[in-house]
């Protein structure tokens, strides 16, 4: 497993990134009594996220190798740059820089967006078919680990030895992720003669059946995971209890969902544990929407342990199968498309959920989730069907 231990240190470092400006300074912020209005600045730093491909193929046509690799290069420089940001940070006081603290924040969301570009890339271009569940679990299973130090971690060094020695340390994980990187093989070389890296109309018009499986895929479970917390607590959940529950879905639950999703990819193969992946949600989701008026706390609690599991699968399992669709000659654009459409999307779902339990209640959300996971089996089916007999040729067309 040593083999993957450099992917799991960048995703692992877009994890930490993630949970520190969502989680971390979210929360070290609202413990001074920062008020909401100005914290709801924060969500901003999930826009580039979003955005990132526009210019991911920009970052392609400018990558610079290192070590064989022909990306590796440009993720380094932007894993050091943002290291340097969090020291900056680091030097800003909380209480008199918020604006300054928040631009930064910004501009770290940007080049880890960017670094994510290079990150993905790498993956694609040194891993084959076989190898790609366990990266595609480093992927996942990175991220998560990534919670834990941009969260529990930052909190804890802050709430003892203040906002300095938080970032600091959030500096110093960033620059140690960089030395198992040495261990990445060289990656696949560029198709000879081949275009230059856009965001085009051939691309949506190549693309369009991964990027609407993408959209439909686990839409149910966003918005499942989008209520979690508002569930639990309106359930009877203790909020000093809310942390911990969290944190334990985020780390055990997930992690079996991760071994479960890579089990599945190398067991069935990359197509045929998609449909399956999809039945585990629908079903969660039905349960969930009969249940609406049944289930105490103690089963709910049950109930969103399986979401998390459902959900860590189904990244697993999806990635898996966007990592083949890339076209060869611009790995890292597709799939950058690929994830800025599942964000959006993520995003959308979020905001819906919300805004439909708000209005008529829980009971009406989990059916309307339940209707929409079991609608999407057939144009999910036939979405498989329409990629996997018009596989991507190498000169990047159907």
């Amino acid at each position: 497993m040593r083999r993957y231990l450099p992917y799991w240190c960048y995703y692992l470092h877009q994890g930490m990134l993630a949970a520190l400006m969502l989680q971390g300074v979210t929360g070290y912020f609202r413990h001074q009594g920062l008020d909401l209005a100005s914290l709801s600045l924060l969500s901003l730093t999930f826009l580039p996220w979003i955005g990132k491909c526009f210019w991911a193929p920009w970052c392609e046509r400018h990558c610079l190798g290192l070590r064989g690799n022909r990306y590796l290069g440009s993720l380094v420089l932007l894993q050091l740059g943002m290291a340097l940001i969090l020291l900056v940070v680091s030097a800003l006081n909380p209480e008199h820089a918020l604006y300054p603290i928040l631009m930064a924040l910004m501009l770290l969301a940007v080049l880890s967006a960017s670094h994510d570009v290079y990150a993905d890339a790498i993956t694609i271009t040194t891993c084959d078919s076989h190898e790609r569940p366990f990266a595609n679990a480093a992927q996942v299973g990175g991220s998560y680990l990534g919670v834990v130090f941009g969260s529990l971690a930052f909190l804890y060094l802050a709430e003892h030895w203040g906002w300095r020695v938080g970032f600091m340390g959030m500096a110093l994980l960033s620059l140690s992720l960089l030395l198992p990187l040495r261990g990445l093989p060289a990656s696949q070389a560029r198709p000879a003669h081949a275009p230059p890296p856009r965001l085009d109309g051939d691309s949506l018009r190549t693309l369009w059946p991964a990027l609407c499986l993408v959209a439909i895929y686990y839409l149910a479970m966003r918005g499942l995971m989008a209520v979690q917390t508002v569930m639990l607590l309106d359930k009877g959940l203790d909020f000093s209890q809310l942390g911990l529950v969290t944190t334990l879905y985020g780390t055990v639950a997930s992690g079996l969902g991760i071994l479960l999703g890579s089990w599945m990819a190398r067991r069935f193969g990359t197509w045929r544990c998609l449909l399956p992946s999809m039945l585990i949600h629908a079903g969660i989701t039905l349960a969930a929407a009969l249940g609406v008026r049944l289930f105490d706390l103690q089963l709910w609690l049950v109930v969103f342990a399986l979401v998390n599991v459902a959900a860590a699968i189904g990244f697993v399992t999806l990635y898996n199968l966007l990592m083949g669709q890339v076209r060869p000659h611009q790995p890292a654009s597709d799939y950058a498309l690929f994830q800025s459409a599942d964000a959006a999307v993520a995003m959308l779902a979020s905001l819906a959920a919300m805004q439909v339990a708000h209005q008529v209640g829980y009971g009406p959300l989990l059916a309307g989730l339940a209707v929409i996971a079991w609608g999407s089996l057939w144009p999910a089916r036939w979405l498989v069907k329409t990629l996997r007999t018009a596989p991507i040729r190498p000169d990047g067309s159907h």
